[in-house]
């Protein structure tokens, strides 16, 4: 494979000799040091022999040594590439001129990619880069990053630091926001765990309060779980605290949905529209009559092809092909309508219980009138009902009179 390599490189050359005894360029070859390969024998007097560059000029000579004639059929490798391109003065020409504009293109920003943004939308950091002096087609050696890096923090003060990296002519921003730290739990702010909803106790957790409540005991919405005041050994009261823990329960649900019976869904079809524009930097040439705007009863679908190689650079052209397929609707069958409203209504479940909760049975009924399905769930789950409700103050008012009360009266 080396080898094959160096000989493209320095390039060969087939040669055919005729005359009476054709072979003898093969010793005259020899006898000059000169190497050769492939020789054949095509037709009678006849040979073809693969020769070095170095040996195209010597070959005709050494030719009319031995009484034949020698001529070069074809050429191969880079040399041969270069004498045929020094021909073509118009395709150098070109060749100079693109690699030219690759160069200086190089030197601009094509394209733009930011990563690390959490809450602060795309666009309003791309608005805020072209504000710093970075956008399409800026010219990105006069650019400073330190200085782009404190405009887009005075800009942006949800940005907690950037980095802008220019490779090429593709710039990559990333960024890290600003943490919103959640705010330490005030110790001193008196809190009952409540329930958030009716249900039957199954587990009580009292890590710190008094546990008003007990499992297999049914407890309705509203109701103090787990008070905020801590009991003593024979049950009096000895001061207020923060009630922690959890009180998991057994809850029933009942969800109905509705929707019209005659519901109708979108159904493609085979006769496609394909529309194709370039983009140059921020020129857009259209190579379609009339408008870009989506007609109705259409889908549209943008598909968007760049220069670009590994994200080193970027060149400000880009292909874009946009596909109109048009739809009919269709109208949806009564049973794919309620196992749709179904899976709705289970959905709605599982966020209302959250990621802690659990379904433990789930049945469905469905009723049509005037045209309208109606779907009900009614649902059996376990989930964690208790939230923290701050006191207030006629409560800990309440409680701290108690305190006194059972001091005075504890042994």
């Amino acid at each position: 494979m080396k080898r094959n390599y160096a000989r493209y490189i320095t390039g060969w050359a087939t040669a055919e000799a005729s005359g009476a005894q054709p072979e003898k360029l093969l010793y005259a070859l020899a006898e000059r040091g000169i190497p050769f390969w492939g020789a054949e024998p095509p037709r009678d007097f006849s040979l073809t022999v693969e020769i070095p560059w170095r040996a195209i000029k010597l070959a005709p000579a050494l030719g009319a040594s031995i009484g034949c004639e020698v001529r070069i059929i074809s050429c191969h490798g880079l040399p041969a590439v270069f004498k045929k391109l020094r021909q073509r003065v118009v395709l150098l020409a070109c060749l100079a001129i693109m690699l030219g504009l690759l160069l200086v293109s190089g030197a601009f920003v094509w394209d733009i990619q930011i990563s690390g943004n959490e809450t602060i939308p795309e666009g309003v950091i791309r608005q805020a880069l072209a504000e710093c002096g970075v956008d399409i087609g800026s010219f990105w050696p006069a650019m400073s990053q330190d200085q782009v890096r404190n405009s887009m923090i005075l800009k942006l003060p949800g940005i907690r630091w950037m980095t802008v990296t220019i490779r090429g002519s593709h710039a990559e921003v990333i960024i890290r926001e600003k943490r919103t730290y959640i705010e330490p739990v005030d110790e001193g702010e008196y809190v009952n765990l409540v329930a958030a909803k009716t249900g039957l106790v199954t587990e009580v957790l009292a890590l710190r309060g008094t546990a008003l409540t007990e499992e297999n005991r049914t407890v309705l919405a509203g109701e103090v779980l787990v008070a905020g005041y801590a009991t003593g050994r024979y049950g009096t009261i000895q001061g207020l605290t923060r009630a922690i823990g959890s009180v998991t329960a057994r809850t029933w649900y009942e969800m109905t949905v509705e929707a019209p019976v005659n519901v109708e869904e979108k159904t493609s079809l085979e006769d496609k529209t394909v529309q194709w524009a370039l983009v140059l930097g921020k020129t857009r040439i259209n190579f379609y009559k009339g408008s870009s705007i989506c007609p109705a009863d259409c889908d549209k679908i943008i598909e968007e092809y760049s220069l670009s190689v590994g994200g080193l650079f970027t060149l400000p052209l880009t292909v874009e092909r946009a596909v109109y397929t048009p739809y009919v609707t269709q109208s949806v069958e009564a049973l794919e309508l309620r196992e749709e409203m179904e899976a709705m209504l289970l959905a709605a479940l599982a966020e209302t219980i959250g990621q802690e909760g659990e379904i433990l049975s789930a049945r469905f009924t469905a009723s049509n009138g005037d045209g309208v399905l109606y779907v009900t769930l009614f649902a059996e789950c376990q989930e964690q009902i208790a939230q923290a409700v701050p006191m207030t103050a006629e409560e800990i008012l309440e409680i701290q009179k108690k305190i006194v009360v059972t001091e005075e009266a504890e042994p």
